[in-house]
Formats: structure tokens, C-alpha cells, sequence
């Protein structure tokens, strides 16, 4: 059969049963007790009714469908932001070596992270001044921290050193020679000025006649230390009492260049070995000066880096600090104060240490104290000792203002006792304290005592090979202050990546906020869903009492 005919078929098919529907009897045919019924053709071409539908449709409003399509697409970026987040909040709540931070706020760091982002970008450089006592003798701590962060933010040189400098740095050589007395703040009185002239260092040099100084990189270290060389900027920190002329000369290094019309035989030859390199002093151009209410600043500005360079100083004035920086970056100054307790800020001229802050735009102060009063401090004297901590943070917050603060306290430290060696039994009295002061002020606190793994921890850092601490059980040897050091930045790393991953996705604190509010609500249905039914204890059955 062709296809028309099949057509023609099914179309016969159909209308023979519509037929049927139209004269078929409406009661159906009753056969016995059988009744036959056939379709209606209303039954079987039903006019759907589009009334339920169209007013359902009309019920849908339009802006709410948007709404809950963005808050599903909020609820699944969230979802993911949590994920990311929880790695850092792990570590910001849980980790051994993490910081103390006010109100537990992440974010406290980000106002240092974006001075260091445009550092850079200005072309300036951002000091970090890091006080503390012995324990950063010869640039230890320090010197791991500036390396690592010079290797990220770039930055070259040692930063501020003092004109004289009794324990030597094992980063930087320095010496002077002249007519150079020093004063300090915290040690013998009779090494006391009759005044708080002491500037951003604690302590200074009068200059009485002529006096040269010199600083240059040390060779050797086995260059762990790259980044400490290369100056480019330096600075003199000196009084306005008095006169004071100046003069700097620094090693220039300059390499055989190949001539432009030099044949290929010629720059075979020259490729084939190092080129010439040609060591000479030359004399910088005249500094150029900046004058404060208590404080000249000079400067210069070399057009080369050197990593020797030494100042000639005449007349007679006070010199707070010499300064070696790059021409951009980040600097680690290291103010090792033997002895101290980090209770002579507030006999600092605070306009003197203002200005010096501001000259040379330091951005965090590190206060690393507390060994020193752990040996006294008792439940007698403990409330002294937030006022005069209290105190010192205070006087740096009125000199700096737009300076954070971070508090370092002491690590774990050891005496013998009936021929062994325990913790200070104050110890743990003192890091509660200066924790509780640091965070009352707004400061960041790290805790060196639990990084190093709590009670005892310093007798295993004695034993380790190569040793990690001296056998006083109190100061770290180098390769213990460098491992303190890698982990203080490791810290403060996660700080940073958290600061660019919140920078990278948009992420403004008041987003933030809402992210946590997400994940805990999600984490608490998670709770829920998970929790075990509450099962109903079954009671006895209290059988009958037999009738009497």
C-alpha cells in the first residue's frame, strides 16, 4: 500500500469513529446484564482550563525570582569562601605560632600589608623597628625577619644602626672613630644624659670636634643574607643644637662594558670570562636636608648601590642614627637593648621620637620584652608591671600614631632548681600579663613561650644538634634566633596571603562578616541534621499492688 492510501486509511478510520461517538446511544447499549458505552467526543477533546495556571502565573512576582536566583548565586559563592576561609581560621584560631589579636580581628594587619603593597609604587621605603633586649644581639631575629620580607616587598640594607655600636652586627660591619661619646637609656646611670634627647633608638652619640663612620656588608657569612647590601639611601639623624657638616663617600663598582662597533671575535672573547670590574671611592653629592622643630634629616640619594659607605662628621651636635636603606621597600631596624625591660620609652623626648619616626616612616613597632622581669615578677607586683608596660605602649602609640604595634613576649626560660632545670615558676604570670595589656591597647601579641611548645621546651632546644639555645637556658644561639625568626614570618605570612585572597576576591569586612554568619548558620543545620535522636529512657512498668 502507498503511503496516500495509508493516509486516506487512518483518516477513514477516524471518521468512521466519529460517527460512532455522535449516534451512539449517551446510556450506552444494555446487553444482559452487560451495558456497552462509547466516548463522547467531549470527553475525549477536553478544552483544558488555563484559569488555575494563568492566575498562578500572575501570582509570580518577577523581582522575587531575581532575588532568589542571586541569593542562590550569594549562597554557593559563600559556600566556597567558607571553604577557602576555614584553612586560614584553623590556623588564625588554633595554630601554635599565631598571633593574639583585639577582638580576635584577622583583618588587624591589613593597614601594615597595604603600606608595604605601595612602598613600591611610591618608591619609599617602610621601616619596622624592632625593640627588644639581648636576645637580638648581633642583629639575631632581626635579620631573618628583614631578609624574608625584603625578599618579598624588595628593600635593601641594615636600616637604622647606631653612630656607635658596641656589639657588633653579624650582618653588617660597623665602626667609627673620632670624637664620638655615646649615651644610652638603659644601662649604667653614669652612661645617662643629663636629658631625653635620645631619639628612635635609645640612645645617641655628641659630637665634639670630627668622627668618621663606616658600615659595610659583611662577607662572611656565607651571604645568608643577601638582601643587607645594596644601599642606596642614606640618612643621618641628627639634633638641631649646634652645627654639623657632613660628607659621604661610598665604594662605586663599575664593569667593562663591550664597545657598540666591537667585532664577534671580540664579544666571543669578552662572553668567554668575567668582565673587569673596577672598585673606587667616590664622593656622594651634598645631602639634602630636612628640617623639623627638634630634628635635621639628610639624605642621599645615590645613583648606584654600594654595600660600603662611610660618613665624615664635623662640628658638634647630637646624632640620634645612621640609616643604610634600597630605594624602595622595607627596612628591619634592630634595637638590642641588653638588660632592658622595655620601661624607658616614656623618658624618650616624645617630640624628638615623633619626628624621628616620621623621618624615617616607620609603620610597625616590634616591642620584644619580658625575660627581664620574669625573674621578679611575683602576685605583689604584678599590677606595677601593666602600669609601666601600659605606660611604654602608650608613650610609642602618642609619638605614632599611624604606627601599628606588635608585643612580643618571652620565650620559654629555664633556672636550676635542686640540680634540674624547670621553667620560671612567674613565667606563665608574666606572658598572661603582657598578653592582657598588649590586646587592652590594641597591640598584636605573639607569644614566643608557646610557639617554642610550652614548659620545658627551652632544655629541648639546648639539646638539639646543632644546638637551638645556650646553655643558660635563656638566649637563643643563631640558628635558634634564625628558626624563631622563619617562623615569626611564617605567621605573619598567613596574615598576608589572607590580607590577598580577600584583596583578589572582593572581599570587604562587611562581607567577611556575612561569610562567617553564613558558614556558622550551615555549620549549626550541619549539627542539627547529624545530631542522634533524643531517645525517651523506657520506665518499668510499676506492677500492681495485690488487693488486700
Amino acid at each position: 500500500m502507498n503511503p496516500l492510501k495509508t493516509l486516506l486509511s487512518i483518516l477513514s478510520l477516524f471518521v468512521v469513529l466519529g460517527v460512532i461517538a455522535v449516534v451512539y446511544p449517551e446510556k450506552g447499549i444494555q446487553v444482559g446484564d452487560l451495558t456497552f458505552r462509547y466516548p463522547k467526543l467531549t470527553d475525549i477533546f477536553v478544552k483544558a482550563d488555563s484559569t488555575a495556571d494563568s492566575s498562578a502565573q500572575n501570582e509570580i512576582d518577577p523581582e522575587a525570582v531575581i532575588q532568589q536566583m542571586m541569593e542562590e548565586t550569594r549562597r554557593k559563592q559563600f559556600a566556597e569562601f567558607s571553604d577557602s576561609l576555614k584553612f586560614y581560621e584553623d590556623f588564625f584560631e588554633n595554630g601554635r605560632t599565631r598571633f593574639d589579636l583585639p577582638d580576635n580581628d584577622p583583618t588587624w594587619f591589613d593597614r601594615f600589608f597595604l603600606h608595604l603593597q605601595l612602598a613600591a609604587l611610591d618608591s619609599t621605603v617602610v621601616h619596622i623597628v624592632h625593640y627588644g633586649d639581648s636576645q637580638l644581639e648581633e642583629d639575631r631575629i632581626s635579620a631573618t625577619i628583614r631578609e624574608d620580607l625584603q625578599a618579598e616587598f624588595g628593600g635593601a640594607g641594615p636600616g637604622m644602626m647606631p653612630p656607635v655600636m658596641t656589639v657588633p652586627s653579624q650582618t653588617t660591619s660597623h665602626s667609627n672613630s673620632g670624637d664620638l661619646k655615646r649615651y644610652i637609656l638603659f644601662g649604667p646611670k653614669d652612661e645617662e644624659a643629663t636629658h631625653g634627647r635620645y631619639g628612635p633608638l635609645a640612645q645617641f652619640a655628641d659630637l665634639n670636634g670630627s668622627a668618621a663612620i663606616t658600615i659595610k656588608k659583611r662577607k662572611d657569612r656565607k651571604d645568608n643574607f643577601p638582601h643587607v647590601g645594596g644601599y642606596s639611601t642614606i640618612k643621618v639623624l641628627a639634633g638641631k643644637r649646634g652645627n654639623l657638616k657632613l660628607k659621604l663617600m661610598y665604594e662605586q663598582t663599575t664593569y667593562e662594558t663591550i664597545p657598540a662597533d666591537a667585532d664577534s671575535a671580540t664579544i666571543a672573547a669578552a662572553a668567554a670570562k668575567p668582565p673587569k670590574k673596577t672598585v673606587k671611592n667616590v664622593e656622594a653629592a651634598a645631602p639634602v636636608v630636612d628640617k623639623m622643630n627638634k630634628l635635621n634629616v639628610y639624605t642621599w640619594k645615590l645613583p648606584d648601590t654600594t654595600s660600603t659607605a662611610r660618613i665624615y662628621l664635623s662640628g658638634n651636635a647630637e646624632v640620634y642614627a645612621i640609616s643604610a636603606d634600597g630605594a624602595y621597600g622595607v627596612a628591619v631596624d634592630n634595637v638590642a637593648m641588653r638588660g632592658s625591660s622595655g620601661t624607658i620609652f616614656h623618658r624618650i623626648d616624645n617630640e624628638l621620637l615623633a619626628e624621628s619616626y616620621k623621618a624615617m616612616n616607620a609603620r610597625l613597632i616590634i616591642m620584644e620584652y619580658g625575660g627581664n622581669l620574669v625573674p621578679g615578677t611575683n602576685s605583689g607586683n604584678i599590677e606595677w608591671t601593666k602600669k609601666i608596660i601600659t605606660r611604654q605602649i602608650q608613650a610609642i602609640q602618642k609619638a605614632n600614631p599611624d604606627a601599628d604595634i606588635l608585643f612580643i613576649g618571652p620565650a620559654d626560660m629555664a633556672k636550676q632548681v635542686d640540680g634540674q632545670w624547670k621553667t620560671y615558676p612567674a613565667l606563665a604570670l608574666t606572658i598572661k600579663t603582657l598578653r592582657q595589656v598588649a590586646l587592652e591597647n590594641g597591640l598584636a601579641y605573639w607569644d614566643m613561650h608557646r610557639v617554642m611548645g610550652g614548659n620545658g621546651a627551652m632544655m629541648k632546644w639546648v639539646k638539639k644538634e646543632p644546638a637551638l639555645g645556650f646553655t643558660d637556658h635563656i638566649h637563643f644561639t643563631r640558628r635558634g634566633a634564625a628558626y624563631m625568626g622563619d617562623l615569626f614570618c611564617n605567621a605573619l605570612r598567613m596574615h598576608y596571603d589572607f590580607f590577598k585572597f580577600r584583596d583578589r576576591h572582593k572581599i570587604s569586612d562587611e562581607k567577611l562578616k556575612e561569610i562567617k554568619k553564613y558558614a556558622r548558620s550551615t555549620k549549626s543545620d550541619s549539627t542539627k541534621a547529624n545530631a542522634k535522636p533524643a531517645v525517651k529512657k523506657a520506665t518499668k512498668a510499676k506492677a500492681p499492688e495485690a488487693k488486700k
